[in-house]
């Protein structure tokens, strides 16, 4: 029903996504996934994103999507420059197409929180929650969110590794 009177709605708000710095993985393919990152980085703060050869986890790429970090204006975003099969069966092609187009501005808050979590604590973390995109809070999600830098200096792309259970399925 449509509103008048000139006041707006209250917020819409969404549980937020648990995160922790235990990263003790459901996921085979995710503790697999940390197991790797922590190779590449060798003893450094992070890998470097060149670090990151696919050709070395094939069998993980379905799991990988790789987002550049963005703060233009004030303003902080994420850019998927490449958009994992299994994450996109959930959220649909993502891939090379601004966030902000794709998903409702609370879920991309949800999304720009955990990032920016990751960015603070500096280290790897895990995140789990229910998918709440486009009615799917069914799907519950598991997630590598770790950091890299294209320079060695600031962390400028996030390392995600998703996996997903849906009732009756094992994930």
């Amino acid at each position: 029903m449509p509103f008048f009177g000139g006041t707006r709605p209250a917020p819409i708000e969404l549980p937020p996504i648990s995160l922790d710095a235990k990263l003790e993985f459901r996921s085979a393919a995710l503790a697999d996934s940390l197991s790797y990152w922590k190779k590449q980085a060798a003893g450094r703060q992070m890998p470097l994103l060149s670090d990151i050869r696919p050709e070395e986890i094939a069998r993980l790429l379905p799991f990988l999507s790789l987002f550049e970090m963005r703060t233009q204006d004030g303003e902080f975003s994420l850019f998927p420059r490449l958009a994992g099969s299994k994450f996109e069966e959930v959220f649909g092609p993502i891939h090379k197409r601004e966030l902000h187009t794709v998903l409702a501005p609370e879920f991309l808050e949800r999304w720009h929180g955990a990032a920016r979590a990751m960015i603070e604590a500096g280290v790897p973390l895990r995140a789990s929650g229910q998918v709440l995109h486009e009615d799917k809070s069914f799907i519950s999600f598991e997630m590598l969110l770790a950091p890299l830098s294209r320079t060695g200096g600031d962390i400028d792309t996030l390392f995600l590794m998703s996996d997903f259970e849906m009732p009756g399925l094992s994930g």
